[in-house]
């Protein structure tokens, strides 16, 4: 059952580590969970997630049954994309209702639904690649905390084993019956008491790690080659602009749900499309992703 005892915000023993989400994200997310929690009793019993090997052979999207792959199949003449792209409006209007919008893939004009359709599997060397860059400790995440979290619905409930830095964005309410969005967490076990010195802010996420020392040598002459001196303002850290740009990357937030500590998010908003347009966002994420795999 919940605890439905207020935040002991007033209190003299109240801990220091408070997570705070605004509300418009909080029913944004809350919104998006239910969605995919409804569409999965609607799978229940049936798989859509099709296997890598599949995906590779060409098999549709179990979904939908649209092509993945092989769009050469449906033809490439300007007359057979036409079709392709009239096809593709009449799928968004029968999707109109899941407001997740569309997907699809590079080189291939068909579209897919957020909610209804699974995107297709990344391969061996893919996911070896993608756990290297992004989740570098994530054999090794301290589930030790326990936190009381504020709901959208304003009851509350305790989670235990969970991270000391990080609450998922979604809960389900044992009151309600369904899945509601977080927009407060207040850390509530002994060792934020004795350990945890850090403020009233959201924290950056876990599983995300700044780049190392080695990691930032591999690209530093990317973002450099272009520093010299310049009049004006002095320009942000331009280390500091790739590591936020890669935890937006990492953790699907907004540029304006940057945490402070990476500074001015409109800064870094616009570095980054400095560095996509010159071809450098490129090279940098190439290299890190061929450096940084298992030896």
């Amino acid at each position: 059952m919940p605890d439905s005892q207020p935040f002991p915000e007033d209190s003299p023993t109240a801990l220091p580590r408070v997570l705070h989400t605004p509300r418009s994200r909080a029913l944004l997310s809350e919104s998006w969970a239910q969605a995919e929690e409804a569409k999965r009793r609607e799978w229940a019993g049936i798989d859509p997630q099709l296997t890598y090997e599949g995906y590779a052979a060409g098999e549709p999207c179990r979904a939908c049954g649209r092509a993945l792959l092989g769009e050469a199949d449906l033809g490439t003449d300007e007359e057979s994309l036409a079709l392709i792209d009239a096809d593709n409006a009449e799928f968004r209007a029968e999707h109109a209702a899941c407001n997740m919008g569309v997907w699809r893939l590079q080189d291939n004009r068909v579209e897919h639904c957020h909610l209804c359709c699974p995107f297709p599997p990344l391969s061996p060397a893919q996911r070896d690649e993608l756990r290297q860059l992004l989740y570098p400790s994530s054999l090794n995440i301290d589930r030790s905390a326990t936190w009381r979290v504020e709901l959208t619905c304003q009851h509350v409930e305790t989670l235990a084993g969970h991270s000391p830095r990080y609450v998922e964005p979604t809960v389900q309410c044992t009151e309600c019956a369904v899945i509601r969005g977080v927009v407060k967490a207040v850390r509530i076990d002994d060792q934020a008491k004795d350990g945890d010195d850090s403020s009233d802010t959201e924290g950056l996420h876990p599983e995300y790690q700044r780049l190392t020392d080695d990691q930032w040598s591999w690209i530093k002459h990317i973002v450099h080659a272009e520093e010299g001196p310049r009049r004006g303002r002095p320009r942000a850290d331009v280390r500091t602009i790739v590591d936020a740009a890669l935890y937006k990357i990492r953790t699907g937030i907004t540029w304006r749900e940057l945490p402070a500590e990476f500074g001015s998010w409109q800064t870094a908003l616009r570095r980054h499309r400095q560095l996509i347009a010159s071809s450098q966002w490129d090279e940098i994420t190439r290299t890190l992703a061929e450096r940084d795999l298992p030896e």
